[in-house]
């Protein structure tokens, strides 16, 4: 970057003094000003110089001190002022105010020509853009001849730090090592990554470059971290490099912007490769799934190449995420595809960790995995309880790390590959049983629908409606006698009609029991051993437990 101090060689400055505001010399310079009107405030702009022969404040000196503090607002460069012609000098208190907020302040000689002086500094700045330009594209071709020629990104990390004479690192957004320079090979530059995965993710920028200080305890001969995010149409990871600026070079910044494009053109033909093959990989299971592939001959042919077995049973498993309300902020809105193909991403990285042996693809909104089952009969209740605990850990693992909420529907295994449509439809159905209970990262296992699983299938204000015909007769009642009757007429089905067994269980007598069950047919006008409404009365009691309408005096039926 070119800085004031860098100007001040030029030879229409050779006799400038800087009268105060010298802490400020290292400030960046990006334009240069001429000031002829008082108006000027409304003018400034940031990393600019402002030179001028003080006419238009010349009966208003004390205006200096406000333009010197707006400048320092603005984070303008510094001004230059000539003096011996229409000011004699610049007023003490100005110094004061120009060193208290490091602006360099500059006393141009009286054989300064203004214009001149402008003319050669532009000059210095437009070269040296210029110098910066031929170096960005000089790096941007030696980058690119690198990828061109089939080399990999290690090499190209290595030229790059060649070219910086620093120490580079590309990781991806989880931290992960994925190139580095020879620097990595020593054992306090490794130490270094372990430490970065460990603190790093939650200080990295999405979209801007920042420079972070590293800790004294790094032992490394540097003092900051240039971070540069690396994005194709996501985020990728990160290009690091150690430095002892705090502030960027422009230099090293326009080298490594250079490097972020040649490695996102790089990692999106990689991503394209991946995808293609991953698309390929979907299509074909969610034929098999679908049931378009129909004999396993077929299946196993196209499927070897995946790691398809033949003659192993599979259990197939659908993955869903939960309801969005559930999860964490920890993304912005994204296309559906991206956000189907990070979760994919999440979910293989975590299964590997469980030490799970499975095939996986995207189907529709969620992702479908296919888990061998080698256990014999005798093992597999004991390998169902293993396998639940191990998707259970999975499931809180990326909910804790990555904010991300799923749940997991398990089928039958399929002793033959032909038989895999008929395990995800059962996955399918274990998924929604569990969404009708209301559960939340769960793992469920497909059984048989009970009684309560096929009332969970119905609207729940149709069962409330049934409950209430059904009960109508006793809704007249005061809650205490009602609460009374219901729980009678309760334990009397629960008991198979049988008064005595339904007296000895609420501890009264048996007449007391008789009489209470005549009422109830009264109020209900339904007789209790009649086949259809006796059914009439269970089905209610068990809608009521299905919506949680428990007999209590909080919420009577």
């Amino acid at each position: 970057m070119m800085i004031l101090a860098d100007l001040l060689e030029i030879p229409m400055l050779k006799n400038t003094r800087v009268t105060a505001g010298a802490s400020g010399l290292k400030r960046t310079v990006h334009s240069v000003n001429m000031m002829d009107s008082p108006d000027i405030f409304d003018y400034l702009r940031p990393h600019e110089l402002v030179l001028t022969t003080a006419y238009a404040i010349k009966d208003q000196p004390d205006i200096l001190v406000k333009l010197v503090t707006e400048m320092a607002a603005q984070n303008c460069a510094g001004i230059g002022i000539k003096t011996k012609r229409y000011i004699d000098r610049i007023p003490d208190h100005v110094k004061e105010v120009a060193d208290r907020l490091h602006v360099p302040l500059l006393e141009l000689s009286l054989d300064c020509s203004i214009a001149e002086a402008l003319h050669q500094l532009l000059g210095r700045i437009m070269e040296f853009r210029t110098h910066e330009m031929r170096h960005a594209l000089e790096s941007h071709r030696k980058l690119s001849d690198i990828i061109l020629e089939g080399k990999s990104l290690q090499q190209m990390m290595e030229a790059l730090s060649n070219l910086l004479g620093l120490p580079v690192l590309l990781i991806d957004s989880a931290a992960n090592s994925l190139a580095q320079s020879h620097h990595f090979e020593q054992a306090e530059y490794r130490q270094t990554i372990h430490v970065l995965k460990s603190h790093l993710p939650s200080r990295l920028p999405e979209q801007k470059p920042v420079t972070i200080p590293l800790l004294a305890s790094d032992k490394l001969p540097y003092s900051h971290l240039a971070c540069y995010p690396v994005q194709t149409y996501q985020p990728q990871g990160y290009l690091l490099a150690f430095t002892n600026n705090a502030q960027e070079d422009s230099l090293v910044y326009l080298t490594v912007e250079q490097a972020v494009n040649v490695i996102s053109f790089e990692l999106l033909k990689q991503q394209a490769v991946k995808e293609r093959s991953r698309r390929y990989k979907y299509d074909f299971f969610s034929d098999v799934i679908d049931g378009l592939v129909t004999t396993e001959q077929e299946i196993l042919h196209r499927g070897r190449k995946y790691g398809l077995k033949e003659s192993t049973p599979y259990l197939c498993a659908s993955i869903k995420k939960d309801p969005a309300l559930l999860e964490k902020p920890y993304r912005d809105n994204k296309p559906a595809e991206l956000e189907k193909e990070q979760l994919y991403d999440i979910v293989k990285q975590q299964a590997r960790v469980e030490g799970l042996a499975f095939l996986m693809f995207v189907k529709q909104d969620g992702l479908v995995m296919l888990l061998p089952q080698e256990a014999t009969a005798e093992q597999s209740e004991e390998a169902e309880r293993v396998l639940e605990a191990q998707l259970h850990h999975l499931a809180e693992t990326i909910w804790t790390a990555h904010g991300v909420s799923i749940s997991i529907g398990i089928g039958n295994a399929a002793d033959r590959l032909t038989k895999l449509p008929k395990s995800y439809g059962e996955s399918q159905d274990a998924l929604q049983t569990g969404y009708n209970s209301k559960k939340r990262r769960f793992v469920q296992f497909f059984h048989v629908k009970e009684f309560g699983d096929l009332l969970r299938l119905l609207p729940p204000a149709d069962m409330t409606e049934f409950i209430h015909d059904t009960f109508r007769g006793l809704l007249q009642l005061d809650t205490r006698e009602r609460r009374e009757l219901q729980r009678t007429l309760r334990a009397y089905y629960d008991h198979h009609c049988h008064i005595a067994d339904t007296a000895k269980q609420l501890f009264v007598h048996r007449n007391t029991v008789i009489y209470r069950l005549e009422k109830c047919e009264q109020l209900t006008g339904r007789s209790l051993r009649s086949i259809s409404d006796s059914l009439r009365f269970r089905v209610a009691f068990q809608m009521a437990d299905v919506l949680g309408l428990a007999f209590t005096e909080d919420e009577p039926v």
